[in-house]
């Protein structure tokens, strides 16, 4: 069984096309290049896969997604304040050495 580490939210839509706004905590600016997918988290414990098509970093703490299957704007307004979460093996290749983190 893999164990999930959040990693933070999805804060708001950009643009129009389905884009979304990832507020991080992984201690390191990232684009997240070679991710694969992220895990939402749709209820308590429950999470679902989304395959990233694209990434891109906004800032230190914030990147644009984009995920497979969401093509508007109006679709992507229903993952918003979502958590998000990444399997240990990505947390790994992705946080800083320092981050904190709990399962």
């Amino acid at each position: 069984m893999n164990n999930y580490f959040k990693i933070g939210r999805l804060a708001a839509t950009f643009g129009l096309e389905g884009q979304l706004i990832l507020e991080h905590s992984l201690g390191k600016k990232t684009s997240l290049k070679g991710l694969k997918n992220i895990f939402i988290e749709e209820k308590i414990d429950s999470f679902l896969p989304y395959f990233l098509e694209s990434s891109k970093i906004k800032n230190d703490k914030e990147v644009y997604v984009k995920l497979e299957g969401i093509s508007a704007k109006e679709s992507a307004k229903h993952l918003i304040q979502k958590y998000v979460w990444l399997s240990e093996s990505d947390f790994k290749k992705f946080a800083a050495n320092a981050v904190p983190f709990a399962l």
